[in-house]
């Protein structure tokens, strides 16, 4: 979406704005949330906790390199006037940007546009009209009671409260969307939105799965029936804290038939035990889930994912006799992986699956699959194994993970990004670029469920004692 009246003009905007979020401290409530269609896909940015947590207000270098960049080819004195007022009283600009901004995108990514809190329309029209002169256009004009500008496609329109801009609603589209009280139809009437606002999180999403049901095709019939996506919302939240990255993830069900759905999936993951987690190595990658075998064939079955496989007859009853023999965790490690090559070792491996008996061993050996020197497998103390290297199953490992991070969990998995990296640059030259810069600075990932319906990806950072956003306002601040 194109958001720029022109690059010169935008530039000098964008500078302004970054001067009133640095240094502004006053806030009030949005109310901007008619301004969005409901079926929308929506971006809430919180630019308030972007510059307290990258410590931005209290940067003398950060505002002297923005007063600088801002009087960077200025021509006239007005404009130059105008930067030293916003310099020493930011709410001058008249926008309060430190609520929320929302961006949303509608209608199949048709209809797109942003909307920011107005504190001062006189301020604000000053600030407008400074850079239109600047730029050498007209200043703003106004249609009932609405000031507007326009540069192409692109329409900037705003009153005493909201400031709304968009390439993709005509003129009158806009100022009907100032005018109209009526909130039917938009997200000021959402319960959806109301949840993606309590959320925590200073880049919060609201993602009505409804907007990709016209790309899927014929993938949707791979959904059981009675199931639509319009009834299916995804609601991400991204929070940071010294030394780590959360990003929340929540479905919400709209209908029943997703709720009962979406119950009847979690049924197929009990909760872990966490018997097998002293045996896990902290290596390179570690999964772990509790799966429900019989619960989780019968789910298949039921919406006949095996039958439209093309699994059927014996293969059917096979994948029957296997899954209905799991009751219980599985648990899968990888150890170190030698990275001062540049070739891959083979890392030490164990897996370990809760089985009702040896059933599954037993299936692989009557199909060829032998133990050998560095390899094993087999049936023990109710548990099916895989062993390989040097260390054979059962064998504790000597830095291990605590019990903790999978208490009460269904779901777990741990990886090492430095040695991910190594992996990905060894078996994709293109990749390792960008996998050794995401090593440099993060340490590990940890992926988890916190509910039925929510879970949370969190990465955490070599330095942990700096919060991330301050990190990336440090690498913003060397691009001046």
């Amino acid at each position: 979406m194109v958001l720029i009246m022109k690059q010169r003009k935008f530039n000098l905007m964008y500078l302004l704005l970054i001067a009133v979020f640095v240094l502004s401290s006053c806030s009030k409530s949005s109310q901007n949330a008619k301004f969005i269609p409901e079926d929308a896909a929506v971006i809430s940015i919180d630019v308030k906790q972007i510059i307290e947590k990258g410590k931005l207000a209290d940067n003398a270098e950060a505002k002297k390199k923005l007063q600088e960049n801002l009087e960077n080819g200025v021509k006239n004195q007005e404009t130059k006037d105008f930067i030293k007022k916003i310099m020493e009283d930011p709410t001058k600009a008249g926008i309060d940007l430190r609520e929320p901004i929302f961006v949303f995108y509608a209608e199949n990514n048709s209809k797109q546009g942003a909307v920011a809190t107005v504190s001062s329309k006189d301020d604000f029209l000053e600030l407008v009209n400074t850079i239109q002169k600047e730029d050498g256009s007209e200043p703003a004009k106004e249609k009932d009671g609405i000031q507007y500008v326009e540069d192409g496609k692109t329409i900037a329109a705003f009153n005493d409260a909201t400031f709304f801009i968009s390439d993709s609603y005509s003129l009158d589209e806009v100022i009907a969307k100032f005018k109209n009280d009526d909130t039917k139809g938009t997200m000021a009437e959402s319960e959806d939105f109301a949840k993606l606002a309590d959320a925590k999180g200073f880049i919060k999403a609201l993602v009505p799965m409804g907007l990709i049901e016209g790309q899927l095709g014929n993938k949707k019939n791979l959904l059981p029936e009675n199931l639509e996506l319009k009834d299916l919302s995804i609601i991400l939240n991204l929070t940071t804290d010294k030394g780590e990255a959360k990003l929340g993830f929540d479905c919400i069900a709209k209908s029943d038939a997703w709720k009962n759905y979406i119950k009847e999936s979690a049924e197929m993951c009990g909760k872990i035990s966490g018997d097998y987690l002293k045996y896990l190595p902290k290596g390179a990658f570690m999964m772990y889930i509790n799966i429900n075998g019989k619960k989780l064939y019968e789910v298949l079955d039921k919406e006949k994912y095996i039958e439209d496989a093309g699994v059927t007859g014996d293969q059917k009853d096979l994948v029957k006799k296997i899954l209905e023999a799991i009751e219980g965790d599985f648990a899968l490690g990888v150890g170190n992986i030698d990275t001062g090559t540049s070739k891959l070792d083979i890392p030490e491996v164990v897996a370990y699956l809760k089985t009702k008996d040896g059933s599954i061993a037993d299936l692989a050996k009557d199909n060829g699959l032998k133990p050998e020197e560095g390899m094993d497998f087999g049936f023990k103390d109710g548990a099916t194994y895989v062993a390989i290297g040097e260390n054979g199953a059962f064998t504790e490992a000597k830095d291990g993970f605590d019990k903790s991070v999978v208490s009460g969990r269904r779901m777990y998995m741990f990886c090492d990004i430095a040695t991910i990296a190594k992996v990905a640059g060894v078996v994709s030259g293109d990749a390792a670029g960008a996998a050794e810069a995401a090593s440099d600075y993060i340490k590990t990932a940890e992926l988890y469920d916190t509910s039925e319906t929510s879970g949370e990806l969190v990465v955490k950072m070599k330095d942990a004692d700096k919060d991330p956003i301050e990190f990336f306002a440090e690498l913003a601040l060397k691009q001046f």
